[in-house]
């Protein structure tokens, strides 16, 4: 009798390595059938390898899956393609895509270019062979697969790139679209015609341009079920210094920022009103049209000046009776805004993250967000607020504190001593230097915790001499992991 576990087995085995690239690499190697299952799972989004050599890489392979004719046609034109690309691929590697991203696709200028002799000539540019090999392989994606997302950021050298909502199979190949990151000042006329196609697009993130495209608003109205907006914008300079009574009004804050740039976007988000459930602000973005998504779950902003908070003004007072996630990434909005934000709103909070030092705004935490789980703030010298948020948010399960100028061992004492049993992960930013003895005297606390949670340290900087400290409480149960994340990731 064969032991073989049967093919669907495996497909749920390995969907579960979805994340782990690295493993799924490594099973590449072991059989045909584990080829072809990971191979199918690594190139859903094969754009997620951020690497020049492997995009590259990825871009032969794409080449040597396409049609004979399109081959024909690059040859014809002067395209060289390397005799290291195979003829005849194992896999049909573009139908296993989910993924497509335009910017990914654009070939390196004389990447291709094929070495002719004085007597070969063609009347066709190295920049025009770039944009052929482009089109074939959009071609080729728009005739096999039914793809989930799709990114289209324009490239800063204004490369070319095909209209592909044009080529054969696009309409099916687009009309189930569930996610779309795209730049605002794309040709109106792309937009229009899949506003007649998609209809299901979930999530949408716009990086606004000098221009946004008309058609964009048909994309946004022509949608059933919008759940998720992401708004990015760079090209406006702010100042932290600024003052009230400069900026007192939303009409003054509409000259500045530009705020009929976004006039016909906001008009046409309205209907999704009901739906709209998380939304990311990035860059200079207005937020006085969020009070119109009392529906949200999570909001995310991420503002490098203060100026652009002038408008959270109105923000404050608003009820968001859903709201679970609430991140300022950067900058913040004055801390007595904030503060009547979370009276108003903190009760639902589960996760809230902030990068501010302030004695009353960490009381106002303690206060109004009793069911918090995840917590990012910062504290002063005395710890005393610590405190007061652990003994009053009694479902915390993971804080993440900026501590450089922290005494590390009274931090773990109060992290052992006051959070409650929920508590299971520290995350430490700006930690140089985590001392043995106070991390031992930390973990034989927290061992003998009525709780019994094994604890996670996620930490932005290594120390070789706790190593052997940190496998030793592992292996008795009391750590669950130690992580070290780069400051920015973490």
């Amino acid at each position: 009798m064969s032991s073989q576990l049967p093919i669907d087995c495996f497909n749920e085995i390995f969907e579960c390595l979805e994340e782990d690239k690295v493993t799924l690499y490594s099973c590449l190697l072991v059989n045909r059938l584990w080829c072809r299952i990971s191979v199918k799972i690594l190139w859903r989004n094969i754009w997620g390898f951020k690497c020049i050599k492997v995009s590259s890489q990825i871009r032969n392979t794409l080449i040597s899956c396409l049609p004979n004719e399109s081959k024909d046609l690059l040859f014809k034109n002067g395209v060289f393609i390397p005799t290291s690309i195979p003829k005849s691929p194992l896999f049909n590697y573009p139908s296993f895509c989910e993924v497509l991203s335009i910017l990914d696709l654009i070939i390196d200028e004389d990447l291709y270019n094929k070495k002719v002799s004085k007597n070969q000539k063609f009347n066709i540019t190295p920049l025009n062979r770039n944009y052929l090999i482009t089109q074939e392989i959009l071609k080729m994606f728009m005739k096999q697969i039914s793809l989930k997302k799709l990114k289209y950021d324009l490239d800063i050298y204004g490369s070319k790139i095909p209209n592909f909502i044009n080529f054969p199979g696009a309409k099916d190949c687009l009309k189930n679209l569930s996610e779309i990151r795209c730049n605002s000042n794309i040709h109106s006329e792309f937009f229009y015609q899949l506003s007649q196609i998609c209809h299901n697009i979930q999530s949408l993130t716009i990086e606004f341009g000098i221009t946004i495209s008309d058609g964009l608003k048909d994309l946004i109205s022509s949608q059933n079920s919008l759940r998720s907006l992401s708004f990015m914008r760079y090209d406006v300079d702010g100042d932290d210094d600024y003052d009230d009574d400069v900026y007192n009004d939303d009409d003054d804050w509409d000259d500045y920022d530009d705020y009929k740039h976004y006039t016909k976007i906001v008009s046409s988000l309205t209907k999704h009103s009901s739906t709209l459930t998380t939304l990311h602000l990035r860059g200079t973005v207005p937020l006085s049209f969020i009070s119109k998504f009392t529906n949200l779950k999570e909001l995310v902003i991420s503002f490098e000046y203060e100026t652009f908070f002038i408008t959270f003004k109105k923000i404050q007072y608003i009820i968001f009776p859903h709201l679970e996630i609430l991140k300022f990434v950067l900058k913040c909005p004055k801390v007595e805004m904030i503060i009547k934000f979370l009276e108003n709103n903190g009760k639902n909070l589960k996760e809230f993250h902030v990068n501010k030092h302030d004695k009353s705004l960490n009381l106002a935490i303690a206060k109004f967000c009793p069911n918090l789980k995840s917590l990012y703030t910062k504290f002063n010298d005395k710890l005393s607020t610590l405190k007061v948020i652990l003994n009053n948010c009694q479902k915390l399960e993971s804080i993440k504190i900026s501590c450089g100028h922290l005494e590390d061992k009274k931090l773990l004492e109060i992290i052992a001593k006051y959070s409650p049993k929920s508590f299971h992960e520290l995350k430490l930013r700006n930690y140089e230097i985590l001392d043995s003895e106070d991390l031992e005297h930390f973990l034989i606390v927290w061992r003998t915790r009525i709780s019994q949670k094994s604890i996670s340290f996620i930490i932005s900087s290594k120390n070789k001499k706790n190593k052997k400290l940190i496998e030793k409480y592992k292996k008795l149960g009391v750590i669950k992991k130690l992580e070290y994340k780069p400051e920015l990731v973490l």
